[in-house]
Formats: structure tokens, C-alpha cells, sequence
């Protein structure tokens, strides 16, 4: 009987938390809905994994229901986190956000503030958030997590 090999095993999310602030109960028609976290998945030591903001199952997603003008900045961690301490170090840069209202797509650098205007015939925008992962190649097997904050402030109608 041959011995089994056992790999480790890294699972890793970003949480999203989302932060809102407008211009006033009176124009109080915006709705700011996180539909889904981060998802880095199951992490190989030693490979740097990749989640672009155009990944419908992994990629961090928002919706903003209303008309306006917006800005959106992230306060993004340096990286994932295990409960003993250890970490993976993550990455963000250009392109690895996006705006999509209707037809029409900007892509972006979280680490900047994005400005943009949702239209009345427009009524939403929707905005994917993407990253990289890079584990060691010693690195130890567990859940890793960190937390990305995500601040809108309509700026006016």
C-alpha cells in the first residue's frame, strides 16, 4: 500500500461591507444591494490566483438602484487573513473594477475614487470588483478572510 499525499488546502474570501451616504431623506429613493462577496476559492500555495471583475461567480458585486451622481471608493486590505495570523497578500489595480449601466462599461482602479451618473431611464448601476491572491509556496492550509469596504456617497440627483 502506497502512502497518500495530502495537499494543503487554502480557501479564501473577501467580505464586502458597503457604506452609503446621500444627500438627504427627501431624495430618498437610492437602494445600495450586495449581491455577492469576493471569492477566491480554493488557493494553490505558491500560484497566484486571479479573480476579474467580469467573473460572475467570484468577482465582488453591488448594485445601485436609483438616479444620481455617485462616488465609489474601497478601502481594500493588503491581505487575507487566518484566524493563527497567517497571511496572503492581496493585489488591486487598474481594471480591476467595473461600472456597468445599461450597455455601457468603465473599467476602473479601486484604489482611485470612481465618479459616474446613473440617468432616470437608466435606473441602476452595477459594480464588479476583482483582485489577486498570491499565497506562499509554504504556505499553510486554512480558511483566510479579510474585509473590503465600499463607500457610496451620491453627490447629488
Amino acid at each position: 500500500m502506497r502512502p497518500r499525499t495530502m495537499q494543503a488546502m487554502l480557501v479564501a474570501l473577501a467580505a464586502l461591507v458597503v457604506s452609503f451616504a446621500g444627500p438627504g431623506a427627501a431624495n430618498g429613493q437610492v437602494l445600495v444591494i450586495q449581491e455577492r462577496d469576493l471569492e477566491f476559492g480554493m488557493l494553490t500555495p505558491g500560484l497566484q490566483t486571479t479573480v476579474a471583475p467580469t467573473d460572475l461567480v467570484r468577482s465582488a458585486q453591488l448594485r445601485i438602484e436609483g438616479r444620481g451622481n455617485y462616488q465609489v471608493s474601497f478601502q481594500l486590505p493588503a491581505a487575507l487573513t487566518a484566524p493563527g495570523g497567517a497571511q496572503i497578500p492581496l493585489t488591486f489595480g487598474a481594471g480591476d473594477g467595473r461600472v456597468t449601466i445599461r450597455q455601457k462599461i468603465t473599467t476602473f482602479d479601486p484604489n482611485d475614487v470612481v465618479t459616474f451618473r446613473v440617468n432616470p431611464a437608466e435606473r441602476e448601476a452595477q459594480i464588479n470588483l476583482g483582485g489577486r491572491a498570491q499565497p506562499a509556496p509554504g504556505q499553510r492550509a486554512g480558511v483566510y478572510t479579510a474585509t473590503i469596504v465600499m463607500m457610496v456617497v451620491q453627490t447629488g440627483t
